[in-house]
């Protein structure tokens, strides 16, 4: 005869004989009978009720163990995915190409100075109070405010975009017949360009959102030519080269953002405490960032920056939607020139052996 023994898919032969069994299964004599024995006699007396409670053991520790083993797959690409010490970068030809084409064509040139020439218009306008309704009362409280911080940023961003175009779209031209791609690197003016136009998606998002819910009041703004350029038109821009462009922007990357909110949120800090006014006389830059009450404050300034954390995810998802419907076939999207010479490297080494 056969029993079975507690533990997954093993069997061991029962010592016993049925007769023997059933004797140490007597009343008379289970007083006398060791909890091995009992265990064994109690598995051959009843066959049918340890197979049933071994099948639901099996069933369970299986269906534990395949959710064990997805949950630390799953916790270890979270792992590598966020506490790697040194991401990948880019490929740097997806700053100078759209997403529909494979090289930095003449409308895509065209494109990137049109935006260019139109950030240059938004800020030259609010420099110069051009479009408003109301005339400007203190044009040097121009800085401290958080929409002139994106509309620089936009501008720096823009102009870099253009020379790395300009530059990829000349080195073409000038060497029909080579390839380019060999001289293009992901250097300082890549870096600093990505950090740039990251930092813009999510903060001139914020800035629109957040004007329009929060800031805005009929009593003291008024719906102008200059105000929808500030908090409309740099969205649209934005979302456009979203759109348009081929640049990832990464979840890893959201705090970039982050530490230029907590420069502005100590430059309003400096600012109140200096006795600093914003253009109408009242003491503080913006009304739900009033450091006369400082708990308010800092949970205003949190929730911001939680809202922009959340921006930057779903325009982040975004982009990777955008990738795969329109180049699903193009690694360099998420691959850095680095890792593709490794990778073909170790294929060669493979294809040797």
């Amino acid at each position: 005869m056969w029993g079975y023994d507690h533990r997954p898919a093993a069997f061991i032969e029962c010592p016993f004989t049925t007769q023997h069994c059933q004797h140490l299964m007597s009343p008379g004599n289970t007083a006398q009978v060791t909890s091995s024995e009992f265990s064994s006699a109690q598995l051959c007396i009843t066959p049918e009720g340890a197979k049933t409670k071994d099948r639901l053991y099996l069933k369970t520790s299986s269906y534990c163990g395949r959710r064990a083993m997805v949950n630390n797959i799953f916790c270890r690409k979270i792992s590598r995915t966020w506490l790697q010490t040194k991401s990948n970068p880019p490929h740097p030809r997806v700053f100078t190409e759209s997403r529909i084409k494979n090289n930095s064509t003449l409308g895509y040139l065209i494109y990137r100075w049109i935006i260019c020439l139109l950030w240059i218009s938004i800020i030259f306008c609010s420099l110069f109070n051009y479009g408003s309704s109301i005339p400007s009362k203190n044009p040097y409280t121009w800085p401290i405010y958080l929409t002139n911080w994106d509309l620089v940023i936009g501008t720096i961003q823009s102009i870099l975009g253009v020379i790395l175009v300009t530059k990829r779209w000349t080195l073409q031209e000038n060497n029909p017949d080579s390839n380019v791609f060999n001289n293009i690197k992901y250097g300082k003016l890549e870096k600093l360009y990505y950090i740039l136009y990251t930092i813009t998606c999510t903060l001139a998002v914020g800035v629109t959102v957040s004007y329009w819910a929060a800031v805005y009041d009929s009593k003291i703004h008024t719906v102008d030519p200059l105000n929808i350029m500030q908090h409309v038109c740099n969205s649209l821009l934005v979302l456009m080269d979203v759109f348009i462009g081929s640049i990832p922007l990464k979840f890893r990357h959201f705090w970039w953002c982050l530490v230029l909110i907590m420069f502005y949120l100590t430059f309003s800090i400096i600012y109140y405490a200096a006795g600093g006014l914003d253009k109408n006389g009242f003491h503080y830059i913006y009304k739900i960032l009033d450091w006369k009450k400082p708990g308010i404050t800092i949970l205003i300034a949190l929730g911001g920056m939680l809202f922009l954390v959340i921006v930057h995810c779903l325009l982040s998802y975004f982009t990777i939607l955008l990738n795969r419907i329109c180049k699903s076939d193009m690694k360099y999207m998420e691959e850095s020139p680095s890792a593709s010479n490794e990778q073909t490297q170790k294929s060669k080494d493979v294809e040797i052996v």
